[in-house]
């Protein structure tokens, strides 16, 4: 179909829509400009805060290694798995309500396996399960994460 055969008011519509975009062509280019400033320097701020959790998280695992005493992010998942009343976790039911994230939930666990506080099951059917060990029940019974009800006989007649 020829240009031509077009109803004039169709033809004055089409020219005044490539008129008004022709003439806010600037504007666009200003906006997307703008905006891929925007997303850069954003991409660059977010990209500065992992570098800057990530040394924290380093340091903070490297003084576990040489240290007795549990990093913060060991004792939340130690309370955590407390709290689970003996049953073995997964990951995900772990990381739930924690949201720690993967890799620093990968170095607790890993650091608490290597200080045998955890138990580590691996099946093909369920995947790892994560439950405390005799180890890790004690402390947790200590730190008081625990409650240990110890029943005393004729105590109560």
């Amino acid at each position: 179909m020829p240009l031509s055969d077009l109803p004039l008011r169709l033809l004055v519509i089409l020219f005044l829509t490539v008129f008004v975009l022709i003439g806010i062509n600037p504007a666009i280019q200003k906006a997307a400009v703008s905006l891929r400033k925007l997303l850069r320097s954003a991409a660059q701020r977010k990209e500065l805060i992992g570098t800057r959790l990530d040394d924290v998280h380093a340091e903070m695992f490297a003084e576990s290694r040489t240290s007795r005493y549990l990093n913060d992010f060991e004792i939340i998942v130690i309370r955590q798995l407390a709290q689970a009343g003996g049953k073995a976790l997964s990951r995900k039911q772990l990381n739930a309500p924690l949201l720690l994230g993967s890799a620093v939930l990968h170095k607790t666990l890993k650091s608490l396996h290597r200080r045998q506080l955890i138990h580590v099951r691996i099946s093909t059917l369920l995947g790892q399960k994560i439950s405390l060990s005799e180890t890790g029940r004690r402390y947790a019974i200590e730190q008081g994460y625990v409650i240990n009800i110890h029943e005393s006989k004729g105590a109560l007649g």
